[in-house]
């Protein structure tokens, strides 16, 4: 009897909670006097639960996917950084350094030319005759032979006050250019650490930005002798400079990010900043890590896939190439594992190879194996472990080109770069066209100094020519300067947040079934009823027990029956009364 009387009042706790409730649907359910509007409105509390539900899986669903939108912001009134210059020469042999040694000469440079014009090495062939294979296996004389910072860079400027050699890192690249040089490199060679300040810059235009005078350094070849034209290869055998602009403490890659800047024009690079900021898990997969190459540099996408390139074809070939950048454990300095291009103690087989049909090497067919199939399919990336880096600085260039330098001041810039700073000419073609300049102007200007006009004769114009050619295929200016000090900030952000997933939870219960937040409260106070209700059922049961004793319920009995027998003299009026075991029902009937 107690437990039928314990889920009579489960049943009235939950009907109240029906009648009060702000679901409307568990409201009809609770006051219905009928079967079958019971029966309809569970039908449509069901129909209006399950599309909530569905809903709701897709909204939980739409907030996994953790989507992100890009948005542009303006950045403006705060410094920008000012990025890493790297310049490399196009020519990436110093002609005057092999003269020098062909006058000394030296037998080793002659004595690889000599193997590798006699060897056939079939397919192999042209590739043993570039700039990659001198450089795999006569490395030393193809960083000598590379053009020095001191012969290349004749003038520096940087935000108005003068610069030099010092400011400058190398950056060596064994295939393309030998030595590349970078200005603001971000990197402390002496600590062997990143620096820690930055140069930021305040002020906009071509004065305050880097301004590099440069000597592409050519000089007359050997007479007879001539360079070896590849039509496979796009980015060589042209004169200029190959320069890139890119974030401090990044690994260049002129080859691949470059611009091509030519002789005989002053170039102007107009720099305009942005930021890109990504977000990490769950929402994306960029990282905060560096990068290990021969030293640290911050991650970029295309280093970190060339830099696994290189562990790809160590791992299969168990050799490098100088086509792609190293890393520690394949740094020349260590010597450990050979590159691929490389024929130990050549010297020692001329004889041999030259007697031999045709020579094919192993490891070239292996690197050229690997790194064909890496060219053209991606797949190996997802090994790789490269992500993009949640901060990235990239620059946007604006190039203009105009004539440089005129006739009329020729004679100047050179006094100015070389005679008034005793700075000598290592080029000939650069002697030889001051020295022409010069004469012509010494004989000529007593007849300035007195108003007469005299024509050139041929000869001395024709030397004159001569020498502007001479200068403007040497000589190159290029400005690189901030634009604008506004940045442009790409920021991702998440395209679906919590607060969007609750207000559609809120919209969707709401629109189904009318549930809020304060409906959710009336569920969790029946909890806590029901909770209340089953505890004191169990406790007044354990009191009952404890307390009950038979002699008392037979002392009861006794009572009642005296109480039934007539004892007064009222007792005839006594009758039988109606007993209501509960309230009159004041609801309407439903028509249903």
């Amino acid at each position: 009897m107690k437990k039928k009387r314990k889920q009579a009042s489960a049943i009235r706790l939950m009907t109240e909670l029906g009648s009060e409730s702000n679901a409307h649907g568990l409201a009809k359910i609770a006051t219905s006097l009928t079967t079958k509007r019971k029966v309809l409105w569970s039908l449509l509390v069901i129909l209006g639960f399950t599309a909530a539900t569905v809903q709701l899986s897709f909204l939980v669903k739409k907030f996994l996917s953790f989507q992100v939108v890009e948005v542009s912001n303006m950045k403006e009134g705060m410094p920008v950084e000012f990025p890493a210059v790297t310049i490399c020469n196009i020519a990436t042999i110093s002609i005057a350094k092999v003269n020098k040694l062909l006058e000394r000469n030296d037998s080793y440079i002659r004595d690889w030319f000599q193997f590798i014009g006699l060897t056939d090495f079939g397919k192999h062939d042209k590739r043993m005759d570039t700039h990659q294979a001198f450089y795999e296996n006569l490395p030393d004389s193809a960083q000598y032979i590379g053009h020095s910072i001191e012969n290349f860079v004749v003038n520096c400027r940087f935000n108005q006050q003068d610069c030099g050699p010092s400011n400058f890192s190398l950056h060596y690249d064994g295939k393309n250019y030998y030595n590349c040089y970078t200005f603001n490199s971000g990197y402390d060679e002496e600590k062997k650490k990143p620096k820690e300040e930055k140069i930021l810059m305040h002020t906009t235009g071509p004065q305050n930005g880097l301004s590099l005078i440069i000597s592409l350094d050519n000089d007359n070849p050997t007479p007879g002798g001539y360079g070896i034209y590849q039509l496979h290869n796009h980015i060589a055998f042209s004169a200029g400079v190959r320069a890139q602009v890119h974030a401090p403490n990044t690994m260049p890659s002129p080859a691949d990010h470059g611009f091509d800047v030519p002789p005989g024009y002053s170039t102007s690079v107009g720099l305009k900043a942005m930021l890109h900021s990504r977000l990490p898990h769950p929402h994306g997969n960029c990282t905060y890590n560096n990068l290990e190459g021969e030293r640290e540099y911050k991650n970029t996408i295309f280093t970190c896939l060339q830099l696994c390139k290189q562990r790809l074809l160590v791992r299969v070939c168990g050799c490098k190439t100088a086509a792609l950048p190293m890393y520690k454990e394949t740094d020349p300095r260590m010597g450990e594992i050979p590159f691929c291009g490389t024929i130990k103690n050549w010297k020692d087989l001329i004889d041999d190879f030259k007697a031999k049909e045709k020579v094919e090497l192993n490891s070239l067919m292996c690197e050229e194996k690997v790194l064909q199939n890496l060219n053209n399919d991606r797949s190996y990336e997802k090994s790789c472990g490269c992500f993009q880096p949640c901060h990235e600085t990239a620059y946007q260039k604006s190039l203009s080109l105009s004539y440089w330098p005129l006739e009329f001041y020729q004679l100047s810039v050179l006094q100015e770069l070389y005679i008034h700073r005793n700075i000598s000419m290592t080029s000939n073609l650069i002697k030889d066209a001051y020295e022409r300049l010069n004469d012509i102007q010494e004989r000529y200007r007593p007849y300035a100094m007195s108003g007469l006009h005299v024509e050139y004769n041929t000869s001395d114009l024709n030397d004159k020519i001569r020498a502007s050619a001479a200068i403007r295929q040497n000589l190159i200016r290029l400005n690189i300067y901030l634009e604008d000090l506004s940045m442009v900030e790409f920021l991702q952000m998440p395209a679906y947040e919590h607060t969007d997933l609750f207000a559609d939870i809120g919209g969707t219960l709401g629109l189904w079934m009318g549930i809020s937040v304060l409906t959710v409260m009336e569920f969790i106070e029946l909890l806590i009823n029901l909770v209340f209700l089953l505890f004191n059922s169990e406790s007044r049961q354990e009191t009952d027990d404890e307390e009950y004793d038979p002699e008392d319920k037979h002392n009861m009995l006794e009572h009642h029956d005296n109480q039934s027998q007539p004892n007064s003299k009222y007792d005839h009026f006594q009758y039988d009364r109606p007993i209501f075991n509960s309230p009159f029902d004041r609801h309407a009937e439903s028509p249903i």
